[in-house]
C-alpha cells in the first residue's frame, strides 16, 4: 500500500499532518523522563489506497499511556481508528476516533485501568475506513526496551 499525493488533501491536511507529528516526536520526548519505558510512534494507511490515515505516538507509563495524534479521511467514507490496551491476552482498555469525510481530526487521551497493578503492555492499533470494510493490518506497539515506529503505506 502506498499513500498517493491527491491534489484535493490540499495544505490543510499536510500541515494537519506536521502538527501531529510534532506533537508526537516532541511532547513524549518531555514526558518521557518519568517513565521507563521510550515512546513508540506509528503512521498507519487505510488498505484502500490510503483513503485514511492515523499518525500519533503512545507515551507509556506505569498503569495507564498517552496516546496522542490525528485521524484523517481524504475520500468522503470516514476513517477510524481503534486502540486496544491488553495485559498479557486480557483486555483492559479500548478507545476509538473518527474523522467524517475529508476532516482531519487530533486526539490526546489516556488509555489503560489506573488501578490495576502493572498496567498494560500491549497496545494494538488498526486504522479502518468505510466502517471496518478497508483495514491496516493491525499493529502493536508493546511496553519494552525498544522505541518502535510503525508505518504502513
Amino acid at each position: 500500500m502506498t499513500c498517493t499525493n491527491r491534489a484535493a488533501r490540499g495544505a490543510a491536511v499536510l500541515s494537519g499532518i506536521a502538527l501531529a507529528l510534532a506533537a508526537t516526536l516532541v511532547v513524549p520526548a518531555a514526558a518521557s523522563a518519568d517513565s521507563a519505558w521510550p515512546n513508540d510512534t506509528f503512521r498507519l494507511c487505510t488498505a484502500q489506497g490510503c483513503g485514511g490515515q492515523a499518525i500519533g505516538g503512545v507515551v507509556w507509563g506505569n498503569r495507564t499511556s498517552t496516546v496522542q495524534g490525528t485521524v484523517a479521511d481524504f475520500l468522503a467514507r470516514g476513517t477510524t481508528v481503534y486502540f486496544e490496551a491488553y495485559a498479557g491476552a486480557t483486555k483492559i482498555d479500548s478507545e476509538t476516533r473518527t474523522a467524517s469525510a475529508h476532516d482531519d481530526v487530533p486526539y490526546h487521551f489516556s488509555i489503560g485501568d489506573p488501578d490495576r497493578v502493572g498496567g498494560f503492555d500491549r497496545l494494538k492499533i488498526t486504522v479502518c475506513e468505510s466502517g471496518k470494510t478497508y483495514c491496516t493490518v493491525p499493529v502493536n506497539a508493546d511496553r519494552d526496551d525498544e522505541p518502535e515506529y510503525f508505518v504502513q503505506e
